[in-house]
């Protein structure tokens, strides 16, 4: 019996010919069950793509549960609800993400480490997606408002109207070319340099002059110490036992790239600014030597 294929978990509803009309996904859920589910989407809410979390109903009681969509538009003969089997599938209720917040990259790791880990994948998936995430947070929501018309009937439009804010904020869109989604401007602005509120805006959505539109935007990034920014950092100075040190390792790297086949270490003497600390760090380093012991001659003091 395929993993997507269970009868006796829950009581399934017996459907006719008409069943799985629709696009049909795959969804794994967060919960323990070791398997995925297959659900019925309509064509209002359709596309769902791999890794955007979906709303459905689940278990006997159907009670809304959350789930990754983990395959999208899966074809009716390989889906749960056959015909064949005669299963109705469940319908989704709802998208929860605009955006997939899984790639392709991230479920290929996702199925590895469940099936390395004999671990459910709607689990992998909660545990890769961070909960700041799934919440949203840091994105948000703002509105925007472009022209409807073109740029040659905008200037009629103009006379034509009687408010005085309408044809504030008439000119102003045409003077900033927001003659589509893709040029739109941020409702706020408009208003606030148009000097009035949202009722001249409404009337002239209700006479299609204007759109306003949605969308979703970083409210803010993530917060990078200074200290680890790339470019912030100053110019790094060696003193002199730097150089000296850097000057010994550059030359030994050199001496072992003329000899590959031998496997001796060449240890670098640990080296402070003080006396008193090379005194009592009077010792070389042996790390990797096989012997554990350093020959004499590559044993030697970089000078001071």
């Amino acid at each position: 019996m395929s993993k997507h294929q269970t009868d006796t978990l829950f009581e399934m509803e017996r459907a006719g010919p008409e069943t799985l009309r629709g696009h049909i996904i795959r969804v794994a859920f967060e919960s323990a069950a070791d398997t995925e589910f297959d659900y019925l989407v309509g064509d209002q809410m359709w596309p769902v793509r791999a890794g955007q979390r979906v709303e459905v109903p689940f278990g006997r009681n159907n009670r809304l549960q959350k789930g990754f969509c983990v395959e999208a538009d899966i074809g009716a003969e390989e889906a749960f609800g056959s015909s064949e089997r005669g299963i109705r599938l469940k319908a989704v209720s709802r998208v929860v993400d605009k955006e997939p917040l899984v790639d392709f990259e991230l479920m290929a790791l996702a199925r590895w480490i469940g099936s390395y880990y004999v671990c459910p994948l709607g689990q992998v998936l909660a545990a890769i997606v961070p909960a700041a995430v799934k919440k949203g947070a840091g994105v948000k929501t703002q509105k925007y408002v472009y022209l409807m018309i073109g740029l040659a009937d905008s200037e009629g439009i103009i006379t034509e109207l009687r408010g005085k804010k309408q044809k504030q904020i008439v000119a102003f869109l045409r003077q900033r070319k927001a003659f589509g989604p893709d040029s739109a401007l941020e409702l706020q602005a408009v208003l606030e340099t148009a000097d009035c509120g949202a009722e001249p805006l409404k009337r002239l959505v209700e006479r299609e002059i204007v759109r306003v539109g949605q969308k979703t935007v970083l409210k803010s990034l993530p917060a990078i110490p200074k200290a680890i920014t790339m470019g912030t950092q100053p110019q790094i100075v060696l003193n002199a036992d730097q150089r000296d040190a850097l000057e010994s390792i550059k030359a030994q790297i050199d001496r072992a790239g003329v000899d590959q086949g031998s496997d001796r270490f060449r240890p670098v003497r640990r080296l402070t600014g003080s006396r008193r600390n090379r005194q009592r760090q009077d010792r070389t380093l042996y790390q990797g030597h096989p012997s554990g012991v350093a020959e004499g001659p590559q044993c030697h003091r970089a000078s001071t």
